[in-house]
C-alpha cells in the first residue's frame, strides 16, 4: 500500500529543497509571518493588503509552529548541502526557532514534559513489574504494593518531581530565550532580515555563498 509523501525517505524530502528558488521563498514567507505584526500595522490603511496581513497573523498564530519546524528542516538541508552558506542556514534556523517558541512559550513546557516522562516511566515500570506481582520474586509483597494504584501514584510523583527539577531548569532557560526571540520587536527584526535574505537567495544567491546544489 502506498501513502505518497509518507513513503518518501528523508533524503528524498531534503532533496526537494535543493533549490535557490524554494529556499528563497521559504525564507520570504517565513519572514512575512514572523514580521506580520509590524507589516500589518504599516499597511493597515490599505484595505486589501491590511486584511491579508491580519489573516496572515491569524494563520501564523496557528501554523507558525509547523512553519517553524519546516524552517529548521530547510536550515539543516542548507547546512548539510551548502555548508559555506552559513548566513542562509542560520537565518532559517533562527526564524524557525522564533516561530516555534512563539507558540511553545505560551504553554508550561516544563510541567508538560515532566508529566509526560513521569507517565511514561510509571506505565513502563508497571508493565515490567506486574508479571512478578504475587510471584516468587514478590518478597514481602513489595512488588504488589508498587504496582497498586497508590504505589503507581507515588512512583509518578517521584519521577515527576525529579524530572521537573532537573529538566525544568533547562527547559525554563530555553523558554526564556524563546520568549526573547518571540517578542514582537525581535520577531520583526528577524522577519525583515529573513525576507531580505530570501530575496537575495532568489536574485543573487552567490552573494550568500550559494553554489550549484548537489544532484539528488
Amino acid at each position: 500500500m502506498q501513502f505518497g509523501i509518507f513513503d518518501l525517505s528523508l533524503g528524498q524530502i531534503m532533496a526537494y529543497f535543493y533549490s535557490d528558488w524554494v529556499v528563497g521563498w521559504v525564507l520570504i514567507i517565513s519572514g512575512i509571518i514572523t514580521a506580520a505584526w509590524l507589516l500589518e500595522r504599516v499597511v493597515d490603511v490599505i484595505p486589501i493588503v491590511g486584511d491579508f496581513l491580519r489573516l496572515l497573523v491569524h494563520i501564523g498564530t496557528h501554523v507558525g509552529f509547523i512553519v517553524g519546524f519546516l524552517d529548521m528542516l530547510v536550515g539543516y538541508v542548507v547546512w548539510t548541502a551548502q555548508p559555506q552558506a552559513t548566513i542562509v542556514a542560520a537565518a532559517l534556523v533562527i526564524t524557525g526557532f522564533t516561530l516555534v517558541m512563539r507558540v511553545l512559550s505560551k504553554f508550561p513546557i516544563a510541567f508538560v514534559f515532566a508529566a509526560a516522562v513521569a507517565g511514561f516511566g510509571t506505565f513502563t515500570l508497571y508493565g515490567v513489574l506486574k508479571p512478578y506481582a504475587g510471584g516468587l520474586f514478590d518478597v514481602y509483597g513489595i512488588i504488589t504494593q508498587i504496582v497498586s494504584l497508590k504505589g503507581m501514584v507515588v512512583i509518578f510523583i517521584i519521577i515527576f518531581c525529579v524530572i521537573y527539577v532537573l529538566g525544568g531548569l533547562l527547559i525554563k532557560l530555553i523558554q526564556l530565550i524563546g520568549k526573547v526571540f518571540a517578542a514582537a520587536p525581535v520577531s520583526v527584526l528577524i522577519g525583515l532580515a529573513c525576507i531580505a535574505i530570501g530575496a537575495i537567495v532568489i536574485l543573487a544567491p552567490t552573494l550568500l555563498n550559494l553554489v550549484a546544489w548537489p544532484t539528488p
